[in-house]
């Protein structure tokens, strides 16, 4: 599974597939999902990474904070087809789109928006772009080096 890391059952927001961390140790990123499989011996040629075309969303306790990592109170109302809250289909997210302030998460490279008290976290081409390039899931030639205060992701 490389989807559906992080939703509205939690007390912040976060994306549902964000390709990196900045958490050495996380698990909840599509990297280490990759990476576990090929570490129990699956053939990295067989592994598939899922792409959500859809987000998770979030009821923000505050409008003001609405950055990842902002604290939530539940799930953002239902989408207008899909009926169901903390969920919108790709097409309801193009609809949020045109009346929301979009942001960009750099070191997981994924976006999201917020409206008010709604935010979601969603993939677009630019996200889709980055988990298809080559070596974007850690391959076998893939490097972490560690400083002090972050990794740094080095592809060979």
């Amino acid at each position: 599974l490389s989807y559906d890391f992080h939703g509205s059952w939690e007390k912040f927001t976060g994306h549902n597939s964000p390709l990196f961390s900045l958490d050495l140790w996380s698990s909840y990123i599509q990297a280490h999902a990759m990476n576990y499989w090929r570490k129990l011996g699956a053939p990295p040629e067989k592994l598939l990474m899922g792409f959500p075309t859809y987000g998770r969303t979030f009821r923000l306790l505050k409008a003001s904070k609405n950055g990842l990592q902002a604290e939530a109170v539940g799930p953002a109302s239902p989408g207008k087809y899909t009926k169901q809250a903390g969920f919108l289909a790709y097409y309801e997210i193009c609809s949020f789109l045109r009346r929301a302030t979009k942001r960009w998460i750099d070191f997981q490279h994924v976006p999201y928006a917020y409206k008010g008290k709604e935010w979601v976290g969603y993939d677009d081409a630019i996200s889709f772009n980055y988990k298809v390039r080559p070596r974007s899931f850690l391959p076998p030639a893939y490097c972490f080096l560690l400083t002090p205060m972050r990794l740094l992701s080095v592809l060979f």
